[in-house]
């Protein structure tokens, strides 16, 4: 009898109501992203205003803690020596200043070659023009604190290609880019060169057999 009658009454119970919940959506969404890597932030470079840096890569945030116009000073002038060194370890494999004794086809080799008081020199050289360039301002804190400075620019433009502004702009973003590709470019002819122990184009040629 207490077993129908508990029965009954359970079959008459509403039935309890659980009340229906919903995950909520979590946004991944980057307020700021970057343009070059969209699940990052964007870097400060990327609204700094100089050419290229609009893509904002730069992944380790470096921007951060550097001034973003003296890492382009020094982007554009190591990517001009690149470009000249790219052109120049095929030079020398070939050419030579007549009569220099320490010649040698193997660029690593010909380095070597020469006396350390003239790697000296050269190098008090290209300190002495780095200094008297930028007015004694070399440091990231100071070369720029006057705010007329243009990132790699000297005021060296003998046949005026800078004159026409949309033509300057165009030429200022080709030397960027070609400037990036000459130091990848020439950081592999010399890991090639090391590699080989043979001059780079004699060493492509055994690479390539």
């Amino acid at each position: 009898m207490l077993s129908l009658v508990s029965a009954s009454f359970a079959f008459n119970a509403a039935p309890a109501v659980v009340p229906a919940t919903r995950a909520g959506v979590v946004s991944m969404a980057i307020s700021n992203p970057s343009n070059a890597v969209p699940f990052l932030t964007a870097p400060p470079s990327q609204s700094s205003g100089l050419p290229g840096a609009e893509t904002g890569f730069d992944p380790l945030y470096l921007s951060e803690y550097i001034d973003v116009k003296w890492a382009r000073e020094a982007e554009l002038k190591h990517g001009r020596i690149c470009m000249l060194a790219c052109l120049g370890i095929f030079v020398q494999e070939f050419i030579s200043l007549p009569g220099y004794p320490g010649y040698d086809a193997n660029p690593v080799a010909a380095f070597s070659s020469v006396d350390p008081q003239a790697l000296a020199q050269i190098f008090v050289g290209m300190s002495i023009v780095e200094l008297v360039s930028n007015k004694g301002k070399y440091s990231s804190m100071d070369m720029f604190e006057d705010g007329t400075k243009t990132p790699g620019d000297f005021g060296f433009d003998p046949l005026n290609y800078g004159k026409d502004p949309s033509k300057r702009a165009e030429l200022e973003m080709k030397e960027l880019k070609n400037g990036r590709l000459a130091m990848l470019g020439f950081s592999g002819m010399i890991h090639q060169v090391l590699i080989t122990g043979k001059p780079l184009l004699a060493g492509l040629g055994d690479i390539l057999s």
